[in-house]
């Protein structure tokens, strides 16, 4: 399916939201390496006369109050990254790939080659998980093992022009971690006050004590939701987990007629591989 952004005088503002993982990394083309990938990827949408928002300017434009800004030259692009993975923001090895650049660096590598102006809102979220715990398990059972999800990198990120911090749950319910008092593998399960207040806001309070921050944004892990947690718990606790919007993995373009509780994503290696195909998804 390809997907058209609005052209001037239309009502409606389309952008979209694109999210990247920092330890998918089986190679070293655009096909099978985010970081290789998010390379290419700002480049040619820059070149394509897009025009990059961070995802809480986005939001704030769509949902807030006031009409939504069109005064732009391009399609509107916003960045995530989501689990929190120190690859994100260092330059580590990858075994027989190589060194791997981080997310981060290859933003401030853009910006050192075309200038803070030629993009002067380009940003990214990056979505982490909460609990130390939970990362040292998803890490020794499903990533490297070597202690790469760690949090000593979250309020710099949070303090970064290019980089906020988000809420990818207390523990993402990820099936690596052991019984619960419901069921293990994504969000679709957690469908009561006490889960959702478990998952969402303790892990904001979580990271606020490391970031110093409150995290406007949430982002679905897996990109599952339950109807609770999207229409009762999001629209109704604002005042519990004062969160802006909650982001799935649905592919699609985000506007004002969009749920602001699970907005859609395009994923990088799902929707697609290389730039020219990411181009032709968005119908750029």
């Amino acid at each position: 399916m390809v997907y058209k952004f609005f052209k001037p005088g239309d009502p409606i503002l389309k952008a979209a939201i694109l999210t990247y993982h920092s330890q998918n990394i089986a190679g070293n083309d655009t096909c099978n390496n985010d970081h290789k990938a998010l390379a290419a990827d700002l480049q040619a949408l820059h070149d394509a006369g897009c025009r990059f928002v961070s995802v809480s300017s986005l939001i704030n434009s769509l949902f807030g109050e006031g009409v939504p800004d069109q005064n732009t030259d391009g399609p509107v692009v916003c960045l995530t990254f989501d689990d929190g993975c120190d690859f994100e923001v260092r330059t580590l090895e990858f075994g027989v790939f190589g060194a791997q650049p981080g997310f981060l660096s290859i933003m401030e590598g853009f910006v050192q080659q075309h200038g803070r102006e030629a993009q002067p809102e380009l940003h990214a979220t990056s979505f982490v998980i909460a609990s130390p715990e939970a990362r040292q398990i998803i890490d020794q059972g499903s990533l490297f093992g070597k202690g790469h999800m760690s949090d000593d990198w979250w309020r710099a990120a949070a303090n970064h022009p290019l980089l906020d911090i988000g809420n990818h749950g207390w523990d993402h319910n990820h099936p690596d971690l052991g019984v619960e008092n419901y069921p293990r593998g994504g969000f679709a399960v957690i469908e009561t006050l006490e889960h959702c207040r478990q998952q969402v806001v303790q892990g904001s309070e979580y990271i606020q004590s490391i970031t110093g921050q409150w995290p406007q944004i949430f982002a679905y892990p897996f990109g599952e939701s339950s109807d609770y947690i999207r229409n009762e718990f999001f629209p109704k606790h604002g005042n519990e987990h004062h969160c802006i919007a909650a982001l799935g993995t649905g592919a699609g373009l985000v506007s004002t007629q969009s749920n602001r509780w699970d907005l859609p994503r395009f994923v990088c290696g799902r929707d697609w591989s290389t730039p020219g195909e990411l181009l032709a998804t968005l119908g750029i």
